[in-house]
């Protein structure tokens, strides 16, 4: 690719300072992984912008070589672009991960999210409209050796080339024959391209999606995380419940030990004082 469109050239540095000695590094470690997302965010944006330049360019391009030469430039920053949205949502979603119980860091990983989610949805609006002046192009083409046909019958020589029967007619038109070569090759292009283009679009549906279920699967492990402080703190309520009854066991235990104790204690000085009142009661009858 050449310096002509690279994206790269006009973007500022998102590096943070490490601040060593602190005592905020993992928060300055993971706040450096935001900064690499940011960067590579103004790296896709960009890269969308000159894709739609281009195709804009392509659309009202006449000269052969110069069609040919924003092909090869336009397949090389799809490609690009492709290899970039892999990237960002492997970053995303390893940046949630470890955002996962701090408040602030999920704020972060999220603000990114957002942000590559309208990143893909403007990606998708560009496309389509790219889509629709491609078939307006591949309609006039077709209408210029058959002006008279429907619009079911454009819709269908442009979406699988089953109007080539019309171009081979023309094509043995001797005073035809030029321009109906013509069409056909740009017919030809603009399928090749449309079917490019449904590729594209359905992957970045698919990517869409994939984003915003992320934070379905963030919510989840957040759940699950509260889920375990809920068991360990009813395991701890249980304990402290288990601990309660058997200090009150033990005190009801100990309380009747202790009835027990004088119990015997009164028995035997209950026995005491029988025995001798009965030897002092024997020994006044002598």
């Amino acid at each position: 690719m050449s310096n002509q469109y690279n994206p790269y050239e006009q973007n500022q540095s998102y590096e943070l300072p490490s601040y060593k000695g602190s005592n905020n590094d993992d928060f300055v470690k993971f706040m450096n992984e935001i900064a690499d997302i940011n960067a590579n965010l103004d790296n896709y944006e960009e890269l969308v912008k000159i894709i739609e330049q281009k195709q804009t360019q392509l659309v009202n391009e006449v000269n052969p070589d110069q069609e040919n030469s924003l092909k090869r430039q336009l397949d090389s920053l799809i490609s690009e672009s492709s290899s970039l949205q892999l990237s960002l949502k492997s970053k995303i979603k390893n940046a949630q991960q470890l955002a996962v119980g701090d408040s602030a860091k999920v704020g972060q990983a999220e603000t990114s999210r957002q942000r590559f989610l309208q990143a893909i949805q403007d990606y998708r609006i560009i496309e389509s409209n790219y889509r629709e002046q491609q078939r307006v192009q591949a309609e006039r083409q077709y209408r210029v050796v058959k002006p008279d046909a429907s619009p079911e019958e454009v819709r269908d020589a442009i979406d699988d080339l089953g109007g080539q029967q019309v171009f081979s007619t023309a094509l043995l038109n001797a005073n035809r024959r030029g321009e109906a070569k013509t069409a056909l090759q740009e017919v030809q292009s603009r399928h090749r391209e449309l079917q490019r283009l449904e590729k594209t679009m359905a992957e970045l549906t698919q990517l869409f999606h994939d984003m915003e279920e992320m934070v379905v699967e963030q919510d989840q492990h957040v759940q699950e995380t509260e889920n375990l402080v809920d068991t360990a703190q009813q395991d701890i309520e249980k304990a402290v419940g288990h601990t309660d009854k058997a200090l009150t066991s033990a005190k009801k235990a100990r309380r009747k030990k202790c009835i027990c104790f004088w119990i015997c204690v009164l028995i035997i000085c209950i026995l005491a004082l029988i025995l001798g009142l009965g030897f002092g009661v024997g020994n006044w009858g002598k």
